[in-house]
């Protein structure tokens, strides 16, 4: 028998808890916290478990009662928060990546909406029972003819891009690799950042965070680089963002406006300028949340199981360390 631990608290487990129906060979175990995951780690070859929970706690209990890991299956896109709190050598890390893209991307095209149609100042307007039409249709945009520019060309961008060009906008990428891809028109690399900003009229931000390689990757050259009438929306990880550049650039209205879903800081402090600020929308990293779509956590845990019962490598692998 092959021993996998689900630790999930935030999400349905039932069909996990389904899954030794189709894989015999498979006891699977499901923890509601961590004194249940300190409980059922011992001799478990396959952790399924989220970024969100991985905390430096929950890795302690990890390198104290998982010495017989294997496989650790990500239901998130990112493990940021896994690697900084710290992971057991020896491990193959697979993840969810791509398996959210549609969700995430719609989410970035509703900041961009809501940013040039200036739904903050509806409601705002609302709030005060006021009919503000004449004050608020002189500020208002559309993405039709726009330039927009994604930093991050994987399942995210791409899907944003796709999604894009239903609104007729003109889509650059900006990415490690120039093999062409569907729905850009064109695709620079990373050293062109400066220069893409300075051409776009919304920087979209939808790259993978690492902290050796695209830490503040949007930097204080790239947000000087925006023009006036520009944008940032943020939906990939708050830490890719100089977040103290763009807050001057904000407070100076040197940008437009900026559509955050991700926070250097999370939860954003009360304190943040961000909070107050009427050329900023926020949501509290809900991007990938919604309705399922094609495929579920779980489907893409069984197409993985079937692999590793198989001999094959893994999909979605993220990690490897021999």
């Amino acid at each position: 028998m092959t021993k996998a631990v689900l630790f999930n608290p935030y999400n349905g487990h039932d069909a996990f808890v389904a899954l030794p129906q189709v894989f015999p060979q498979l006891d699977m175990r499901v923890a509601l916290d961590e004194e249940q995951l300190a409980a059922h780690l011992p001799g478990a070859q396959i952790l399924v478990t989220s970024n969100r929970v991985y905390t430096p706690e929950m890795a302690d209990i990890v390198h104290r009662h998982g010495g017989a890991l294997r496989w650790v299956q990500f239901v998130t896109s990112g493990f940021d928060k896994a690697i900084a709190s710290g992971m057991p050598k020896g491990l193959v890390v697979t993840n969810a990546a791509g398996l959210r893209a549609f969700a995430v991307a719609e989410h970035a095209l509703a900041l961009m909406l809501g940013l040039v149609r200036g739904l903050r100042a509806a409601e705002q307007a609302r709030a005060g029972r006021a009919w503000a039409r004449d004050v608020i249709s002189p500020g208002l945009d559309n993405l039709s003819g726009k330039h927009l520019v994604i930093v991050g060309t994987g399942a995210i961008g791409q899907e944003i891009a796709r999604k894009a060009k239903a609104f007729d906008m003109r889509v650059t990428g900006v990415s490690r690799s120039s093999a062409p891809l569907a729905n850009f028109d064109a695709l620079r690399p990373r050293e062109d950042l400066v220069a893409c900003a300075r051409e776009a009229d919304i920087l979209m931000v939808a790259a993978t965070y690492d902290a050796a390689s695209t830490h503040g990757m949007i930097s204080r050259a790239a947000i000087d680089a925006l023009r006036p009438h520009a944008t940032l929306v943020n939906i990939a990880r708050g830490l890719l963002v100089d977040e103290a550049a763009l807050i001057e650039a904000l407070q100076e209205k040197l940008i437009a406006g900026a559509g955050l879903d991700v926070m250097a800081q999370e939860p954003l402090p009360p304190d943040s300028p961000l909070w107050s600020m009427d050329n900023v929308l926020l949501t509290p990293h809900v991007g990938g949340a919604g309705s399922a779509g094609a495929a579920t956590h779980a489907s893409m845990f069984a197409d993985n199981l079937r692999l590793w019962f198989a001999g094959l490598r893994l999909g979605n692998v993220a990690i490897e360390r021999t």
